[in-house]
């Protein structure tokens, strides 16, 4: 019997909660992310899962562990497995997506890329990444540290105003962060519709801003600087 005491759990804001993760052989690159992130009553864990070559037993003992352990902390909490096939790359992607789709907005909806076939894992970070607007959370059990990080997830679907374009290339060529009143007076436009352009841009996640000696500073987020380098300017730009 484990010793549930080496767990800490605790509260994930407000709803419940729906995991969504893979799985190999081993167990804990479930449960520990798991259980550290919380598993109260009326939570699920659906574990993804190959169509074929997850039937034997070192498989099927590892799912039932998870079932087993979740069943001791929270005995109403749901674990249940879904299978994808992975003939396909592109239709073990869309039944991924299918997946993350099917669990229901009222739901905080957290990703965990805990191990097992490759040919899982990968669609299901790329279907996340494709969802990312309704993923509340991803992490992961490392394999050298043997701790649980947080995935941050990129928003790379989303779309660039494109009335900012040339604000957000502005931004792209500043050596980290700049002020808003520096980025006005780099830009041909005005102040206040610079402004408006670092707000739109805040709001589609491409840009980070914060208060700082009552200035407005602006930098790239995780999503701006990957489509920065995804050429996403120039394409926009018709260049």
């Amino acid at each position: 019997m484990w010793d549930k005491t080496i767990y800490f759990c605790r509260p994930n804001g407000t709803g419940m909660r729906t995991y969504v993760s893979t799985l190999g052989y081993h167990e804990t690159r479930v449960t520990r992310p798991v259980i550290s992130n919380g598993i109260d009553a009326g939570d699920r864990i659906v574990l993804v899962r190959p169509s074929t070559g997850g039937t034997d037993d070192r498989a099927q003992d590892a799912v039932s562990y998870v079932a087993d352990m979740i069943g001791e902390i929270s005995p109403d909490a749901t674990v249940t497995t879904e299978q994808v096939d992975t003939a396909n790359f592109t239709d073990t992607v869309l039944q991924c997506s299918d997946i993350l789709r099917a669990v229901d907005d009222d739901r905080q909806l957290l990703v965990n890329f805990g191990g097992g076939a490759r040919e899982v894992l990968l669609p299901l970070f790329l279907a996340t990444v494709l969802h990312a607007s309704t993923v509340d959370g991803a992490f992961q059990y490392t394999d050298v540290e043997q701790d649980i990080r947080d995935v941050p997830v990129p928003a790379l679907t989303t779309q660039l105003p494109r009335s900012a374009v040339e604000t957000f290339a502005l931004v792209t060529e500043s050596d980290g962060s700049i002020g808003l009143p520096a980025l006005a007076r780099e830009s041909p436009q005005s102040k206040s519709t610079v402004s408006r352009h670092v707000d739109a841009l805040a709001r589609a996640g491409v840009l980070d801003t914060w208060l700082e000696d009552n200035t407005k500073q602006i930098a790239l987020s995780q999503t701006g600087r990957l489509l920065s380098r995804a050429g996403v300017v120039p394409a926009l730009r018709g260049d």
